[in-house]
């Protein structure tokens, strides 16, 4: 068992940013009972003065499934899900816990490859959803419909799975706006957290048409002990959280976090006065939520016990912070009418900071289309292939690291041509192949067809449009001619192979398989 002092000042008052209006959580009272043992041992790990040996931030793992229907249709987008990260890392700065982007061992830095309406609109397929799961990172599923079984599936928002230990959220949460606290409410009940209305779940709220208004009942109705403003239960009632006040779902009896008045009482006959900016509880509209200091202390008990090793901590970012540039995007140039409207080359400068780039190609400036194009690539360019003719196209790079997501994009514009492909007739060449294709050794060949000498440069791009080999003045003669095209020191992949005279070019694709 880790041991060691919690630090005084992890029992301060933490605040995080305010939650969405609305929040409404899938999950029900007996789900939460499923791990009131988990939270009863963090709380006796806090009350014994014992806790990690990791010391300082600690960062945890994450992992995103964006989940499509059928058709592969309704994905969430990698950019959403980045200023989500920034998001969830503002809420438990305070907390002491910062997440990154871990990914999957085969399925990338984001899960794109589950196309099931069973997981999209019901997750009742639980057996393909652990199979997709990350085993070191805690995993959510972004979905159109967040299904519970426990309230209206077009009312919840979010649920933790205590069965599948995941947590599931609708697509549209998943937008970094800095008053939507739906991901850090549900990464708290990963973390062992309750709602501090706990046994009051399936109500509308203890109001005046409940029954023995206004004295609560020493029973809560979905199960557990209606908590005492005294606190002489709160550690055995309700969330066992004994710096949260009484709460029994008052949130749906009034609209905005306006100190609550309704008059409430609890067993004993007491005023109940409940913390409506708690971040797990209901409150619409708070200005600042808050995780009290033993909801903090009780998530990092649970991060560090031993059930939580599979949540890597050796984890060391590369910064923590990135500042895009004002002028990171390098070319095609604002408006410009680019050569070949299939083989369009982006290319930006690099940032501090950043390891991953992502890119977004759409036919609106609000990249809002059903028609976006994304890429993720480590590389400073990359080759377009799948552009239309004669359209205008907008493209914005995000710099990014597996802990930082919220750096600023940059956006600009192209015009592709009429006609003008990159298979444009080169003079002289009359047809030409890459052979072998697949190829599995250091070397291939160009194999030319010409009706006339010609002059052109060899080059070699990866699948991030990184330029890899580059032969220059090769110098064809007519009929047909075979040049070595050397491959040593490139990794296995998809490479795109151009011949270019200075006036018109031609490509080939190349697998390198050995």
């Amino acid at each position: 068992m880790k041991q060691g002092i919690f630090l005084l000042s992890l029992l301060a008052v933490l605040s995080v940013k305010a939650q969405e209006t609305g929040h409404v959580c899938g999950n029900s009272a007996a789900d939460q009972f499923m791990f009131t043992p988990r939270l009863m041992e963090n709380l006796a790990v806090v009350e014994s003065g014992q806790v990690s040996d990791r010391g300082g931030v600690q960062y945890v793992p994450i992992h995103f499934h964006l989940v499509g229907d059928a058709t592969g249709a309704g994905k969430c987008r990698e950019l959403k899900v980045l200023d989500q990260l920034c998001a969830l890392n503002a809420f438990y700065a305070p907390v002491g816990i910062q997440f990154y982007l871990s990914p999957h061992p085969t399925l990338g830095l984001f899960d794109k490859s589950i196309n099931n309406a069973s997981v999209y609109t019901t997750q009742s397929n639980s057996f393909l959803m652990q199979a997709k799961r990350h085993p070191n990172a805690i995993n959510y599923f972004i979905v159109d419909v967040a299904a519970s079984g426990n309230n209206d599936p077009g009312l919840v928002l979010a649920y933790y799975s205590p069965v599948g230990d995941w947590i599931v959220s609708r697509r549209d949460q998943i937008n970094g706006a800095s008053n939507n606290g739906t991901i850090a409410h549900e990464t708290g009940h990963f973390f062992s957290l309750q709602h501090p209305f706990l046994g009051w779940e399936s109500t509308s709220g203890f109001g005046p048409t409940y029954p023995g208004w206004p004295v609560a009942p020493v029973q809560a109705p979905d199960g557990g002990t209606t908590e005492r403003t005294n606190g002489t239960n709160c550690t055995t009632a309700a969330d066992r959280i004994c710096d949260t006040n009484p709460d029994y779902k008052f949130a749906f009896l009034q609209s905005g976090c306006g100190t609550y008045n309704g008059g409430a009482k609890d067993p004993l006959g007491e005023l109940v006065d409940p913390l409506e900016n708690n971040t797990m509880s209901y409150f619409n509209g708070c200005a600042d939520y808050q995780f009290t200091p033993l909801q903090s202390a009780a998530m990092l008990a649970d991060l560090n016990n031993a059930y939580r090793n599979f949540l890597d901590n050796a984890y060391t970012p590369v910064a923590t912070n990135i500042d895009t540039p004002a002028d990171l995007l390098v070319s095609p140039a604002t408006g410009v009418t680019v050569p070949f409207y299939n083989a369009i080359t982006l290319e930006w400068n690099a940032v501090a900071g950043a390891t991953h780039y992502l890119i977004e190609v759409d036919e609106v400036p609000s990249f809002a289309t059903n028609n976006i194009k994304t890429y993720i690539t480590t590389s400073t360019s990359f080759l377009l292939t799948e552009m239309g003719a004669s359209d205008t196209y907008y493209w914005r790079v995000k710099p990014f690291n597996y802990s930082v997501g919220c750096a600023a994009v940059k956006s600009r514009s192209f015009k592709t041509p009429a006609t003008t492909t990159s298979t444009v007739d080169m003079e002289g060449l009359s047809a030409w192949q890459v052979s072998p294709n697949p190829a599995s050794g250091n070397e291939a060949h160009l194999t030319i067809n010409a009706n006339s000498d010609f002059v052109a440069n060899i080059s070699i791009l990866d699948a991030a449009g990184k330029l890899v080999k580059n032969i220059r003045d090769v110098h064809f003669v007519a009929g047909a001619s075979t040049v070595d095209l050397p491959l040593e020191g490139l990794s296995n992949g998809f490479y795109c192979v151009f011949l270019d005279n200075g006036i018109a070019r031609d490509m080939r694709k190349l697998v390198l398989a050995r």
